[in-house]
């Protein structure tokens, strides 16, 4: 399971990798452009390591959708998880908590990296439903989304499974119809400015209060539009921090339109649990921190 950001895997590219000296296969297959708001890729991932891995996934603004194929990863949302926290096929909410991860080095899922746009269309429910949450896919009413679950299982290739995925997603995204636009809107403002867009002007676009504007934001995105906004920037700086062999913290806080280094030092202690340069030096080979 990984969420870690699409650009950075864009280095990789589909192959086998080696975090931390542990073989992992990872194919991607990245969205359209045109069907990007909708969805940023899907995953292939498959361990074959037999001794545990670990995962640590900052705040962001995925809602993964993810149909398990091997042993079920252990999932705590801010905590460290215990044998009791399996998380077999489920689907998971937009959340501000660090998501700790651990397997045995047997995991294997097929994974769909939602935006919360797309989230509503393709998985049947409400994406607020979903925040800070992990629904089973087994507990899903949709029966469309048991149906994939199914078939997923049934393949052994694959490329075949991501065949699969594929035509699923663009299947659902083809019957539905986007939420309200005013919301559509106000959400890709705040992520195509990296979350620098004030709340005020987009209210002002659109002809909403702050008030009504974070009401609605929240019932058909899951969280505020504030909080959004705070990830969005957030993941801009991870994803520019990434990309630097020795990255220059001040020029990325900046660029990112946190007021000072101060203010992206806290940014990162509230969605990552690390400072800046601790959580850089986590990172494995794929870009994931690791604990």
């Amino acid at each position: 399971m990984t969420r870690a950001d699409p650009e950075t895997r864009d280095r990789h590219g589909p192959g086998t990798y080696v975090p931390e000296g542990l073989p992992v296969t990872l194919l991607r297959r990245p969205a359209p452009p045109g069907l990007r708001r909708w969805y940023s890729e899907i995953i292939a991932y498959d361990e074959r390591a037999g001794c545990p891995i670990r995962q640590i996934e900052s705040a962001s603004l995925t809602v993964p959708l993810i149909v398990s194929l091997g042993e079920p990863f252990r999932i705590g949302l801010g905590r460290r998880p215990d044998r009791e926290d399996a998380r077999p096929s489920f689907a998971a909410g937009l959340t501000t908590e660090r998501v700790y991860i651990g397997s045995t080095g047997r995991a294997a899922c097929l994974q769909i990296n939602l935006t919360p746009l797309g989230a509503r269309h393709v998985i049947g429910l409400p994406v607020a439903a979903l925040t800070g949450a992990m629904i089973p896919l087994d507990d899903c009413a949709d029966r469309a989304v048991l149906d994939f679950k199914r078939r997923i299982e049934d393949l052994t290739d694959w490329e075949h499974r991501l065949d699969l995925a594929e035509a699923f997603v663009w299947r659902r995204l083809s019957v539905s119809t986007d939420g309200t636009p005013q919301v559509v809107h106000a959400y890709r403002r705040i992520v195509g400015s990296g979350g620098r867009q004030g709340i005020a002007a987009i209210g002002e676009e659109i002809g909403w209060s702050r008030k009504h504007l974070s009401q609605r934001f929240r019932d058909e995105i899951g969280l505020p539009p504030k909080t959004v906004a705070r990830i969005a920037r957030f993941a801009r700086a991870q994803a520019l921090a990434r990309f630097e062999a020795v990255p220059e913290w001040a020029d990325i806080a900046c660029d990112c339109g946190y007021a000072d280094q101060a203010h992206m030092i806290r940014e990162f202690g509230a969605f990552a649990g690390l400072a800046p340069r601790a959580w850089r030096a986590s990172l494995d080979n794929l870009g994931i921190a690791t604990w």
